[in-house]
């Protein structure tokens, strides 16, 4: 995920998950933009369908031409995210078959796998066996989920691989190393302690910076400080747990301790305003996805180009950030379903996943993590990370609506400055009573 790939659009695409709950509108129609391949040639079609992201810039510039030249003629069809959900979704649903393959943001596999509308992709021989996927990012292709809680309808099904990770993504500490000049911080503590130093030396202006705004912004920011904490979101009842005493000192800490060390006005910070903390030289230290990281390296983009290098996420128990990645699936309604499949093998291959790496996109298989010139520094990091620690956001239906009540609560106490406790019990309360309405306890 998310998040956008966490460029600009980081805003839009998750602030926009909350319209998850509305997957029965009907398509929209608001046109969608050919994004032409240069000298096409004839080959086995496949129509993808994309949002724009500029997480995807390297796939349309670098890796389509490859599969042009492996024999597939890819028409990319990409939307504004805030229609492509709706859109896909009733072409899925209605069988109308404008897509062979969907490039989904991931909290969107248990809506399309609670329809039904996707083809199963281990049947079809994509190797879910094979050892070289990443582990984290495979288990998010499966409907119901192989581990954790399922939602009742699905209690008892057998888990199915109806989406193959695509891009790999997740959050990873970017900090300043004239701050930290031993490497990247390995506590939260150590974050605060020595961004203190920064900021009393005259190298930064604050030791952190973080979105603040409510719903899926301020929720992104607290994820791997709670994950760090040890905390965990649900019991396997789906009961939430995330106001458990793990959950409750990181969130205190979280609209506390954080908010104290980081810039005025942090309560109503989006991506362009920590980004412009972080790239402008205020501050110390950020968690981020990769799209937004890699601009450390751009010098139109950043004044301390040099001075950002990039780690895993502190601990205070666990160094655990969160996992948002594109996914795809093929539509059984796909007009091209085998092209669509023989394509994500030849794309998940060993071989064509090293080009993805060079390419600069963080690769879904192990071994491409390996190749000598990776495209961009943040990809070693990344495994570090993988293999540290890194979770996806629960695997339900419903998590937009859970994430905007949480959401709420923690901006309420991020504006106090306190409460970080006390805003995950209401946050618990309102959260199980709207899964009781959904029917999650039955």
């Amino acid at each position: 995920m998310t998040d956008n790939n966490k460029s600009d659009l980081t805003t839009s695409r998750r602030s926009l998950l909350k319209a998850t709950v509305l997957l029965a509108l009907a398509s929209t129609s608001i046109g969608t933009l050919v994004i032409p391949v240069p000298a096409k040639a004839a080959g086995k079609k496949v129509i993808i369908g994309a949002f724009a992201d500029g997480g995807l810039t390297p796939f349309k510039q670098k890796i389509i031409p490859l599969a042009k030249e492996a024999g597939f003629d890819i028409d990319f069809l990409e939307d504004e995210y805030g229609v492509t959900l709706e859109k896909w979704f009733a072409d899925a649903q209605n069988g109308a078959g404008q897509y062979d393959l969907y490039l989904l943001d991931d909290p969107w596999v248990p809506q399309f796998g609670a329809a039904n509308v996707l083809e199963d992709l281990g049947a079809a021989g994509l190797g879910v066996d094979d050892k070289d996927w990443i582990g984290p990012l495979i288990d998010m292709g499966f409907w119901p989920p192989r581990s954790g809680p399922r939602v009742a309808a699905f209690k008892d099904a057998t888990p199915t691989l109806i989406c193959a990770p695509f891009i790999g993504d997740l959050q990873t500490l970017t900090y300043r190393n004239d701050v930290y000049t031993n490497g990247a911080p390995k506590t939260w503590d150590e974050v605060i302690s020595k961004g203190k130093e920064g900021v009393a030396s005259g190298k930064i202006k604050y030791p952190v910076v973080f979105r603040g705004v409510a719903g899926n912004s301020i929720v992104t920011s607290w994820y791997p400080i709670f994950l760090s904490f040890g905390g965990e979101f649900f019991d396997d009842k789906w009961n939430p747990t995330f106001n458990s005493q793990a959950g409750k000192a990181a969130s205190d800490f979280f609209v506390g301790t954080m908010k104290q060390n980081a810039p005025a006005g942090v309560v109503e910070f989006d991506s362009d305003q920590e980004g412009a903390a972080i790239l402008g030289g205020d501050a110390g230290a950020i968690i981020q996805y990769s799209g937004n990281a890699l601009k450390s390296d751009d010098p139109a983009q950043s004044k301390v180009v040099g001075k950002l290098d990039f780690g895993v996420v502190p601990k205070q128990v666990k160094a655990i950030s969160q996992l948002g990645i594109f996914i795809a699936g093929v539509p059984k309604s796909a007009p091209n379903k085998a092209n669509a499949i023989e394509f994500l093998q030849w794309y998940t291959s060993a071989d064509t996943q090293a080009k993805v790496a060079e390419a600069g996109m963080i690769p879904v298989k192990r071994s491409a993590f390996g190749v000598a010139k990776p495209g961009n520094r943040l990809i070693p990091v990344a495994l570090q990370q993988l293999d540290a620690g890194a979770l996806p956001r629960p695997r339900m239906p419903e998590w937009a609506k859970v994430e905007e009540l949480l959401g709420i609560e923690l901006n309420k106490a991020l504006q106090a400055g306190s409460g970080g406790g006390a805003a995950m019990d209401a946050a618990a309360n309102e959260v199980k009573e709207y899964l009781a309405q959904a029917g999650y306890y039955q």
